[in-house]
């Protein structure tokens, strides 16, 4: 399935943190493109299975000058990432697996980083580089052609047979040869990007009485077992071959390049595995830059915010500023008028002060006093009255003469 169909499929519901599952298998196949996301059944060592998510395909290795693109699968649990992956090397119908340190017969690939396994110190790209810095010293997988090639150095009466599928015999097969130019010949070496396959044979020749050959040295020249090489009761001796350095019949002999191509090798060699890691870099760190420009944006827009705000306090406090002078002048000038009419004569009539503009207003003031006047008359003279101060008689006189 494509990337973004397992990203959008319900696979991740049973994963503790889908999220960095996410974001690390998306970051693993931006790195490496051979890499393809799968759902499929594990199997466990007590025969039980269940739906892993894993990463299936090849990665590319840097051996001896060329590289070759390794078949892998690794499976996510479902604890990931603060429980290690498992990586298994899957080699194709022409490949054999080759035990070593890290890699067991069954292809199972146990590393001292997949010991040491802690989260966030440890993530899914930096093992498939770790991978390819371990399969680049030693050769996970060789190929099954070089059984029967050994073989017909010195064949025996009866065809030997590997399982149930007889080898015909074929020429032992040389190690990659290194063009002058810095490059491996495409008849050995399989282009990035194609799969996983192993270099060519040469040329078969006509059957007769071959001498002891050399055993090169290389990737995919020594079997995992060598019982495989003879039936019950056989006995077939294997040569006995010098190093390939010692070989001077090999075609485009190493010794034959000089130092400026081998100080351009060198240097391609740097500059892309210093590419490689940048890319992983950025990758690997594309999360945490895009949170901090998200936390940078969010902390612009407040700091905008809060420039408004302080905007507005200098706007209200230059406005109470203008106020508190206001009223500073109007207390000034009552403070001002208060001496003034202490200075004046003292014998004036307090109502004569305030008086009206007209006549008539001052009837309607005069009248509107009186009757104020009347009514809180009548009001106390019925309190007095319920409170049996004087009885009904005084109180109707009383309220004749205020009307009268």
């Amino acid at each position: 399935m494509s990337a973004d169909e397992w990203i959008s499929a319900k696979c991740l519901a049973k994963y503790t943190y889908p999220q960095i599952v996410r974001r690390d298998v998306t970051c693993a196949l931006k790195a490496f493109k051979e890499l393809r996301p799968k759902f499929e059944d594990f199997i466990q060592n007590d025969g039980t299975s269940r739906k892993l998510v894993s990463l299936d395909g090849t990665i590319p290795v840097r051996y001896m000058g060329s590289t070759y693109n390794i078949p892998i699968a690794i499976f996510l649990f479902e604890a990931y990432p603060h429980k290690a992956p498992m990586v298994y090397v899957r080699p194709t119908n022409t490949m054999q697996i080759k035990p070593s340190d890290f890699v067991d017969s069954a292809g199972l690939v146990q590393l001292p980083y997949m010991t040491d396994w802690k989260h966030p110190d440890a993530d899914l790209v930096e093992l498939i580089s770790v991978l390819q810095a371990v399969f680049g010293e030693t050769s996970p997988v060789f190929s099954k052609s070089t059984i029967t090639k050994r073989q017909s150095l010195n064949p025996p009466s009866n065809p030997q047979f590997i399982g149930s599928m007889p080898y015909p015999g074929t020429l032992p097969q040389p190690p990659i040869p290194v063009m002058p130019n810095g490059q491996t010949s495409n008849v050995y070496l399989t282009q990035l990007g194609t799969g996983w396959q192993i270099p060519g044979s040469a040329p078969v020749l006509p059957n007769i009485p071959m001498p002891q050959l050399p055993n090169f040295a290389g990737p995919f020249t020594q079997a995992a077992n060598p019982n495989i090489y003879s039936m019950p009761g056989q006995n077939v001796p294997m040569p006995v071959c010098p190093d390939v350095s010692a070989t001077s019949n090999m075609p485009y002999n190493i010794s034959t390049l000089n130092e400026e191509q081998l100080r351009l090798s060198v240097l391609t060699a740097v500059v892309d595995q210093v590419r490689r890691v940048q890319k992983e870099l950025i990758y690997q760190h594309q999360d945490d830059l895009q949170a901090i420009r998200q936390t940078q944006t969010g902390l612009f827009s407040g700091g905008q915010k809060i420039q408004e705000m302080i905007n507005k306090m200098q706007q209200e406090k230059d406005r109470v500023c203008t106020e508190m002078e206001s009223v500073k002048r109007k207390i000034k000038d009552l403070e001002e008028t208060s001496k003034k009419l202490r200075k004046s004569d003292s014998n004036f009539i307090i109502d004569e002060v305030f008086d009206t503009t007209t006549p008539l207003y001052r009837q309607l003031v005069v009248s509107f006093a009186e009757e104020q006047a009347i009514e809180d008359a009548i009001y106390y003279l019925g309190e007095a009255m319920g409170k049996n101060v004087f009885d009904v008689e005084i109180y109707l006189k009383v309220s004749c003469q205020l009307f009268f």
